[in-house]
Parts: structure tokens; C-alpha cells; sequence
């Protein structure tokens, strides 16, 4: 059975997969299948054709009357014997099924489950053929846009490279819809629609922020909370349809599918569909298609807003407690200037401290309210009911809104009011928003927090490690010969110039070890100098240490990012130290070369090798090569097989360039 491939619909010569479903991105998932009965004589040519014929694929019956079923096949398939095929095999075992492409008179394509059925007289003498054929498209365009769902969640779940995520959800969501152009908008804080990913028509657009014409689509989405389709032909007079068709023409459209982002009921971004002037209009039914797509992408948004709000707290001039305050500084300006509250303080929420002002502006520490107001409403009352209920509370001077971290409050934003301006329900909404802002804030410099005291431990886990597998056996041989060689002297033996040799062959082993973990801890020449030379100093400190035959053959140095060579030098490393180790191998290769768009690193030796299939519990070695690998934006593959050797091979993207695709080629092995 032919199955269709899981993504992409084989295109006819000249055709785009669009054309084939008439650019709607597929029939119905909802229809029914459509029949096709059709008579055959024994050499396949049609004798008489059942109902359904115009339905299923648009030919005239009297015009199949006579002529070979060879015409309903793609043109690759007949003229590769497709169609005999399969009379063949139905004359032989008495029918024959498959579920393959099937062309109509225009040349589209559909997809189709075709039987086959051998008839035969009184003497079973073949008669001819009963072919029925039924068009399974719809079925096939429903489980494929399921597909797409399926794989965009998917890389959400498996937390895939924030970007990657956006630019596949863009694809998926384009192709299912069968739309010229697919976005992925963010809305930054204020509600700024920012581009995150781009797929189809303008698609190497960078990423930033939209034009005017578009920005007037999106905010109509957004203050609407809902999905909107704007096309030329919009007659909803309730949203001044005039203005929104006279920002299509600016934008250069003709119709827009704009669908909101909700996170906890929040809109953090927008899934748009669009198609240029001259383009076929949206409907309910692609907005139905599209809406599956918005939960997994929802969430690869909101995960991207964080993880640029770590980012830029981990690239801030200021760290720790200074930057958090900085930040919390700035929410509470905004605050005061959007509200026109007098004064605006953040408070966090310490375990077993109580509340901390941690940010604000217009005053510090408790907000400055005089006797009056304070016996009307208590500050820290208000803070601490709006933290305890996890709901903004609103008194006559104050208002504050909770901080909520993972559904848990964390603070609270309060500003205190002017007498006489009691908050109103817009100035609650700005206070939400920004206190989303400062939870974002507060929950970043926690994961900065916790990521950095984890690679504190791992390094110190690290640093332990090699010091008990190199520094201590030398340092206790040390030691050993050492009090050898003194019982020599007081005995007078002529030995002891034999144990005071071996201390300093452990001592100079000793400082090799030292200068060996100080180089895996920071690599500066490959900083500095690049990572051929990296790797190239590395070999030489092997070849001296271990005594075993390493060869490098190394290209040019590699157009590739700084965290991709490093990477790439962590990898050798870890593969070199396994064979050392483990392969007790007698000849090493290490191999880089740059071929196309990608940087390539090998090291094969002929050592002992190993099962690749077992599990090796308590080594971490490939794990952690598979993981550096990974965050490179490459993979790992290891080949080994016992008594054969083991090659590791590792390749990551290279940074384009405008030489051409080759700046080296792969080294042969000796």
C-alpha cells in the first residue's frame, strides 16, 4: 500500500500543492467520500461507467466509454507499467487494492483508494476488470492538518529552539490553510505586535515590527479579543468597515485571517493568515482549520517573551537585586504616568520576611500616604489582600494587583491615587498588564537565579571529578616515593635515586594534569585564536600525555558561531577523553571540515568499540555530547560496533557566506 508522505502533498509538474486543492487548502474535512464504478475489457479499456463519475473527478462518462483507465493515473505512474501492473496483480490473486494519487481531466490531483477486481466467465477465463475508486482527499487533508497540529505541539513540549518552533508552527499553519503568507505576532508590552516568524510570500522578511496598514488589522484583532477575517468584500458596519478595507489596500491585500494568542486569558500574540491583492477571501471553515493551532503556538510565544526577558536580564549592565529593582523601576514609572497615580511601589512577597519594596517611583519604601488616608486604607492591607486573594483590590486611594508567578502571587503593584481620582476600570486593566510585566521580571531573575547556581554545582561537580581521577593517584605516587626514597636514605640503599626520579616524572605529570583542567575550564585560544588551533593544541597535549597515535587533519578555520565552536571543542574533548579511557585504541583521527552550510567534526579510532544499543548507566559523556550538540543547533551520531572501532561525528550550521557553499572538504581517512 502506497501511504501519502506525512507533510507535503506531491505536486504535479508545475503545480504547488496549493493549486492542487484549488487554493483552498483542501476539500472539506467533512465530506463524504465520492464512487467511481467503472467496467473494464481485459486489456483496461472502460465499457460502461456506474453513477458518480461527474462527482468524483469531473469526467463526462461518455467521454470514459472506450478509452483506457490509464487516463485517470499521474502520467509518471502509467508510463512506469503503474497500471499494469496492478490488472496483473488483480488477475492473479482475484482483486488488488491501493491508496495512491489520481488524476482528473484538468490534471489536479486526488487522493484515492482503487480496487480492482478480476471478473471471469463460466470457464474462468478473465473477462475483464471492475475498477471502484473512491476519492479520499478529504479524509487525507483532515488527517494531515491533524499532523501538522501534532508535530507544532509537539516541538512546544520538547521545549525545541524558540524560533524553529514559530517558523514551523508558520509553515504548518500556511500549508494547511493553503494561504500565500503566514505570521506568528507577539504582543510585546504595551500591546506592540512584533513579527516572530514568517512563511510564504515574504518570508525573508526579518522579523521586527509591522507595517502601519497591518498594525490596524492587528489592534482591531486584539481589541475585539477575538478571531476577525478582513477582506474587500467586509460589510460589518459595527467595525467601520472603511477604515480596516483602507488598511488591506495599504498593506497590499486581500483578505487577513487574524486569530488571537491566549495564555490564561491573556493575549500574548497573534497567529495571521493573508493573501495579496487578487487572493481568494477567508472563511469560517479556514478559521475552523486554523484555531487547533493556537494553543501549542500560544504557549512557544509566551515561552519566547520569557526567554527574551531572561536574556535581556542576563545581558544588563546591572546583576542580581540591582537589575531586578532597575526593571521594577521602570514598571512602576510606566504606571504612574499611564494612571496618573502620584506614586507607585512594587512589593515582594519574602518567605518568612514579609513584604519587601523591591521597585518604584514617585517614593521608596511604604507609600506615602498622610493620617488621613491611612485611616481610611492601609497600604500593606491592600498589598497583602490582593497577594492573599491573588485578585486586584481597589480602595478609595489605592489600588494594588497581585504579582502571579505560576498561579502563585509573588506581590504585588500598588499606586496610590490622588484624592478625589478614585482607579477606574481602565486604570485596573494598565496596573494588570504591567504587573504582568514585573511577574515576568521577578520570575526571570529567579530561573537567572537558579540557572546560574546550577552551573555553579555542575562545575564544582566537574572540577571534583578530575581532580580525583587525575590530581590525587599522581599526588599519592608522589607521596608514595617520596617516603620510599627517604627509608632508602636512612638505610643507606643506593635506590633512592630511583623513587626521587619517579616523583618528578609524577610531578611533571602533575602540573600536565593542572594546565589540562585549567585549559578544559577556559579555552581562551579558542577565544582568541580560533578553533583550529583549539583543537590542534589540545591533540599535541594527548599525543604527550597518553602516549597514543592521534592524527589531525583540520580545514580552515570555520565560519561558525562562538557557542557552535564551543561546542564543537567540548565535544572532542569528551570524545577524546572516552577513547583514552575506554577504546584502548592505538590510532586516533580527529577530522573538521566545512562542506555546504554545515561544520562537520569526526573522531574515529580503532579501539575496542561498543554495543550502541545498551544503556550505560552513571556515563554521562554522550549524553552531555548529544545535549552540546543539540543547544549548537546540530547532531550527534556514534557508530560503533565491538571489536571494530568507534566514529563519532558531529555537525553544526556554518554562518553563511558569500564564497560559495565549500570553504573545505571532508579529509580522507588514512
Amino acid at each position: 500500500m502506497t501511504e501519502p508522505p506525512p507533510t507535503a502533498m506531491p505536486a504535479a509538474p508545475g503545480a504547488t500543492p496549493d493549486a492542487e486543492s484549488g487554493g483552498r487548502g483542501g476539500p472539506s474535512p467533512g465530506a463524504g467520500p465520492a464512487e467511481l464504478l467503472l467496467v473494464l475489457d481485459p486489456q483496461g479499456h472502460v465499457l460502461s461507467v456506474g453513477a458518480g463519475a461527474a462527482s468524483l473527478d469531473g469526467h463526462d462518462p461518455a467521454e470514459l466509454v472506450g478509452r483506457h483507465v490509464s487516463l485517470l493515473y499521474p502520467p509518471e505512474d502509467a508510463a512506469s507499467g503503474g497500471v499494469a501492473r496492478a490488472m496483473d496483480a488483480a488477475a492473479g490473486l482475484g482483486a488488488h487494492r491501493e491508496y495512491a494519487w489520481r488524476t482528473r481531466p484538468d490534471g489536479e490531483r486526488f487522493w484515492a483508494e482503487t480496487v480492482v477486481t478480476a471478473t471471469r466467465d463460466a470457464d474462468a477465463r478473465l473477462f475483464g476488470y471492475c475498477v471502484v475508486l473512491r476519492d479520499l482527499s478529504a479524509h487525507w487533508w483532515h488527517e494531515r492538518r491533524q499532523r501538522a497540529v501534532a508535530e507544532v505541539t509537539k516541538s512546544v513540549v520538547e521545549c525545541g529552539p524558540g524560533l524553529e518552533v514559530l517558523a514551523l508552527a508558520a509553515r504548518r499553519v500556511r500549508e494547511s490553510v493553503g494561504a500565500e503568507t503566514a505570521r506568528v505576532l507577539a504582543l510585546d508590552w504595551g500591546d506592540t505586535p512584533t513579527v516572530c516568524a514568517v512563511d510564504g510570500v515574504g518570508d525573508a522578511t526579518s522579523p521586527g515590527f509591522v507595517m502601519p496598514g497591518e498594525a490596524t488589522l492587528v489592534r482591531e484583532a486584539v481589541r475585539v479579543g477575538r478571531p476577525r477575517i478582513f477582506s474587500d468584500t467586509d460589510t460589518d458596519t459595527d467595525h467601520e468597515p472603511s477604515r480596516l478595507r483602507a488598511a488591506l489596500r495599504e498593506a497590499g491585500l486581500a483578505s487577513v485571517m487574524e486569530v488571537p494568542l491566549t495564555v490564561r486569558d491573556r493575549v500574548v500574540g497573534l497567529l495571521e493568515v493573508a493573501n495579496r491583492r487578487g487572493g481568494r477571501c477567508f472563511t469560517s471553515e479556514d478559521l475552523r482549520i486554523v484555531e487547533p493551532f493556537t494553543g501549542p503556538v500560544g504557549l512557544a510565544v509566551d515561552r519566547s517573551r520569557a526567554e527574551e526577558d531572561l536574556d535581556r536580564l542576563g545581558r544588563g549592565s546591572l546583576v542580581g537585586q540591582d537589575a531586578v529593582r532597575q526593571a521594577l523601576n521602570s514598571v512602576a514609572a510606566e504606571a504612574v504616568s499611564r494612571t496618573g497615580a502620584v506614586c507607585c511601589v512594587i512589593y515582594l512577597l519574602e518567605p518568612g520576611a514579609g513584604l519587601r519594596p523591591a521597585g518604584g517611583h514617585g517614593g521608596t519604601g511604604p507609600l506615602p500616604c498622610d493620617q488621613a488616608e491611612r485611616s481610611v486604607t492601609d497600604p500593606v492591607r491592600v498589598v497583602m489582600e490582593a497577594i492573599t486573594t491573588a485578585a486586584p483590590v481597589s480602595g478609595e486611594f489605592l489600588s494594588a494587583v497581585p504579582l502571579l508567578c505560576r498561579e502563585e502571587a509573588v506581590g504585588a503593584l500598588c499606586c496610590r491615587f490622588p484624592r478625589g481620582r478614585h482607579p477606574g476600570a481602565e486604570d485596573l486593566a494598565a496596573l494588570q498588564t504591567l504587573a504582568v510585566r514585573a511577574a515576568a521580571t521577578v520570575e526571570a531573575q529567579r530561573l537567572w537565579a537558579v540557572a546560574r547556581e546550577q552551573a555553579t554545582r555542575e562545575e564544582r561537580r566537574y572540577l571534583a571529578r578530575e581532580l580525583h581521577d587525575s590530581l590525587c593517584p599522581a599526588l599519592y605516587g608522589i607521596a608514595l616515593s617520596a617516603r620510599t626514597a627517604r627509608e632508602f636514605l636512612r638505610r643507606g640503599h643506593t635506590g633512592a635515586h630511583q623513587s626521587i626520579d619517579s616523583v618528578l616524572r609524577l610531578t611533571d605529570a602533575g602540573l600536565s594534569e593542572v594546565r589540562t583542567i585549567l585549559c578544559r575550564i577556559s579555552p581562551e585560544s579558542l577565544q582568541t585564536e580560533g578553533l583550529v588551533t583549539a583543537l590542534s593544541r589540545y591533540v599535541g597535549q594527548v599525543r604527550v600525555r597518553h602516549a597514543v597515535v592521534v592524527e589531525a587533519k583540520l580545514s580552515a578555520e570555520p565560519d561558525a558561531a562562538p557557542e557552535a565552536k564551543h561546542a564543537l571543542y567540548r565535544i572532542a574533548q569528551e570524545a577524546l577523553h572516552n577513547v583514552i579511557r575506554h577504546a584502548a585504541a592505538r590510532h586516533v583521527l580527529l577530522s573538521l571540515y566545512t562542506e555546504a552550510d554545515t561544520v562537520t567534526l569526526m573522531i574515529t579510532d580503532n579501539g575496542v568499540g561498543f554495543d550502541t544499543s545498551r544503556s550505560f548507566p552513571g556515563h554521562l559523556g554522550l549524553r552531555s555530547m548529544q545535549e552540546r550538540a543539540r543547544e549548537a543547533g546540530g547532531t550527534l551520531e556514534v557508530d560503533s560496533h565491538l571489536g571494530r572501532g568507534t566514529r563519532v561525528r558531529v555537525a553544526v550550521p556554518a554562518r553563511p557566506t558569500l564564497a560559495g557553499p565549500s570553504a573545505g572538504r571532508p579529509p580522507t581517512d588514512a
